[in-house]
């Protein structure tokens, strides 16, 4: 054989052999996407897959070819308790697996969350509303200690408990969030905790007993406030808009009339601020938002027959509190 031919046999080789693997390549591309389903987004749900902490969260429940869906809901059933935010030591350590897993993703995926996976994570993070309103709230010692990676769950007096850092809770609240309905399952477990705090204050209360449940539900709410407002100011005018009205929808369908206080307070105070919010209107809903926690200590406080004049300092105390709260939690998605 010439060398010139001997040359053009290895060139027609080398073509052939890179279609070859180009088409492996592409074949390989198709068989992922079909193996994580088309809801993906940045492939969070793949790197989740193959961490080795979701492994262990999910344990029975993991399978390497679970799409998004499915692995949103294998992380339900291995977090969420038999009784609403009630957990075994057990899957409060998954939820924290899990979340350490999602911060890690985030930062490989330009903060954003597959989808579909959205929904059904921020179901689990809402059954841990007792964890998540001391992390966003004013904290404390124990939260902060065992806020560590390597710290487990543990539990005390009151029940099982898991921690993360504050900035991780948020920045995962904030990915979740994209979806207005994961934002309104986290808004509600958020509302309804604070109405419980406010609730177990017996008539008669006075000082930091009476002071600082408000306050607590003033932070909570307020990094809350400072999420919607991210997500908006990402979003097209036109998109944000969309964004507002559906969150604004899901929170007023179905309003029941409130109970009395005596018969069901916290359900008072839950339906009493949903009808505020009604009666605002979407226009106003931003702002109804914001003064959420204050409204709330109003609803409160004249069920407790609390002078007006105590009620208007309350107030004025949970504005500063979940303005102050906004404005630092805004400051780190900046």
């Amino acid at each position: 054989m010439s060398e010139m031919l001997t040359h053009r046999v290895r060139g027609f080789r080398l073509v052939v052999l890179a279609g070859v693997l180009s088409c492996v390549a592409v074949a390989g591309g198709v068989a992922t996407w079909l193996l994580l389903g088309s809801d993906r987004e940045k492939g969070t749900c793949a790197r989740l897959l193959a961490d080795k902490r979701v492994h262990e969260a999910l344990g029975n429940g993991h399978k390497t070819d679970m799409d998004c869906s499915q692995l949103g809901e294998s992380i339900k059933k291995a977090t969420i308790g038999g009784a609403p935010g009630q957990h075994t030591l057990q899957q409060a350590q998954a939820m924290k697996d899990v979340l350490l897993a999602v911060e890690a993703s985030l930062k490989d995926a330009d903060g954003v969350l597959d989808p579909a996976l959205r929904v059904p994570l921020a179901e689990s993070l809402a059954d841990y509303a007792a964890d998540s309103h001391v992390i966003l709230g004013i904290g404390n010692a124990d939260y902060v200690r065992n806020g560590l990676s390597s710290e487990p769950a543990w539990e005390d007096g009151s029940g099982v408990h898991m921690a993360v850092p504050r900035t991780l809770l948020l920045q995962t609240i904030r990915a979740l969030s994209e979806e207005p309905t994961a934002y309104v399952t986290l808004r509600k477990a958020t509302t309804q905790y604070s109405a419980e705090g406010l609730a177990a204050v017996q008539p008669g209360t006075t000082g930091a007993q009476l002071t600082a449940p408000p306050m607590r539900n003033a932070r909570a709410l307020g990094a809350l406030d400072a999420v919607a407002a991210d997500v908006r100011r990402n979003l097209s005018e036109k998109k944000a808009a969309q964004w507002e009205r559906d969150v604004f929808e899901e929170l007023t369908v179905n309003m029941p009339a409130p109970a009395a206080y005596g018969k069901d307070p916290v359900g008072h105070i839950v339906d009493s601020w949903r009808r505020t919010l009604l009666a605002n209107g979407l226009e106003s809903s931003s702002t109804t938002f914001e003064e959420q926690s204050a409204d709330m200590v109003d609803i409160w406080g004249k069920a407790l027959r609390l002078d007006s004049k105590l009620r208007n300092s309350l107030r004025q105390d949970s504005l500063n509190d979940s303005y102050h709260a906004r404005s630092e939690s805004l400051r780190e998605f900046s």
